[in-house]
């Protein structure tokens, strides 16, 4: 089978859409199916793919979007350019993961073409509006992204969001399109061992980390992942732990403001912003961290928490939105409520009692391997297969994706 992928975001950029589309074109090749993705060119994006030795991933002359230098859209110039690759790919589906640019092209290629259309709704767009925009008032915000997303997402014969409260999410937005839940799954390969990667373990790559215990969040780093709060937290548990360290690993626009509010309270030395690493190498901090730690309220899945279970490493995290569902309750981890003190006290806890610290970390890898890419592709898949057969499931008949084997 032959399948179009279109996204807005790619690598470099560091996003969640990133990891998922890139994991489903991998373990999709692996099954014997060819994927290709249609994303923007970025700065670096030509040595990038070089490096990766990519195959069948087209990129296209892009601008970055306003005040934001990390996210890019594709000119609409691309388009006949566009079109003469996928009438050379010949896509037996298109699947669209953005709202924007490069998704109003592949959804006129696919009318136009009469050719199956899925999209993928990744972003909880409402709660991210203000964080891109704040001038907007808060009300017309909301009514403005309901309105474009509902008509984006009517467009597609079959709707995937991530998880159930997604889903619950978007009915809000009255869309029409039969829903089907389908998360991105862990690619366990990536986190099964000590010497996975290329990378070295971050306190050879890191000397102030030697001999040091240290707690951990991966990410994009921006306003909506709520970094301060956990800056805040490590503030809480620092004097009670003189060894303790804190590595934030990512880029984004946030970084230079998390630096100074780092240094502002007096934590300069004991927190390690690593900038970018590769996500193949990301185990190793993973793994030999205390404690994941994440505060975003506005994840559609949370796939770092997911990763981290994988690599044995509990997870400490506020639990909204998808976060919520892939922690399932306390599985691998604490899943605390949107207060400092209980989510200090959960992460002391883990320092404190290697008991407890181990018995969750046996859990996670147990959770974590519920949700591998492999199980999801094939999910993917069975979907791609129904639309093509002509069974496309209405919203009434739907099963919740992790019922599927």
């Amino acid at each position: 089978m032959n399948i179009a992928y279109f996204s807005d975001q790619y690598w470099p950029s560091i996003s969640g859409v990133s990891v998922s589309i890139d994991a489903f074109k991998k373990q999709l090749t692996l099954m014997g199916h060819r994927t290709a993705l249609f994303v923007p060119e970025y700065p670096g994006s030509e040595l990038h793919d070089q490096k990766e030795q990519l195959k069948d991933v087209f990129r296209f002359r892009s601008y970055k979007v306003l005040i934001n230098d990390e996210n890019r859209l594709v000119y609409r110039s691309e388009k006949k350019k566009i079109f003469s690759l996928l009438d050379e790919f010949q896509p037996q589906i298109i699947h669209v993961h953005t709202e924007f640019s490069l998704g109003k092209i592949a959804t006129h290629y696919a009318k136009k073409r009469k050719i199956k259309l899925v999209m993928t709704a990744h972003t909880n767009w409402e709660q991210l509006i203000h964080h891109y925009l704040p001038l907007i008032p808060t009300f017309f915000g909301h009514l403005c992204c309901r309105a474009y997303m509902r008509h984006i997402y009517n467009k597609a014969d079959v709707l995937v969001v991530p998880t159930s409260l997604m889903e619950i999410l978007l009915s809000f937005y009255f869309v029409k399109t039969p829903v089907r839940i389908i998360p991105t799954g862990v690619d366990i390969s990536l986190f099964k061992n000590e010497t996975q990667g290329s990378f070295p373990p971050p306190s050879e790559t890191f000397p102030v980390l030697k001999d040091k215990k240290y707690l951990f969040f991966a990410g994009r780093l921006s306003k909506e992942k709520n970094i301060p709060f956990l800056i805040d937290v490590f503030a809480m548990l620092k004097p009670r732990h003189a060894d303790l360290m804190l590595i934030i690993s990512g880029d984004g626009p946030a970084r230079e403001s998390l630096q100074e509010y780092a240094a502002q309270a007096g934590l300069a030395d004991s927190i390690v912003f690593t900038g970018y690493v590769e996500h193949a190498n990301l185990g190793h901090f993973y793994r030999n961290a205390e404690a994941f730690i994440f505060a975003s309220k506005v994840e559609s899945q949370g796939m770092v928490a997911l990763e981290s279970m994988a690599c044995g490493t509990p997870v400490v995290a506020i639990g909204k939105m998808g976060t919520r569902e892939v922690m399932g309750g306390d599985l691998g981890g604490f899943m605390v409520d949107d207060d400092m003190h209980e989510f200090a006290e959960k992460v002391e806890l883990l320092l404190n009692s290697p008991e407890i610290r181990n018995a969750k970390a046996e859990t996670a890898r147990r959770h974590a391997g519920s949700w591998t890419i492999e199980v999801e592709a094939r999910k993917m898949l069975k979907l791609y297969t129904t639309l093509l057969e002509g069974h496309a499931e209405s919203p009434s008949t739907r099963v919740p994706a992790r019922e599927l084997a």
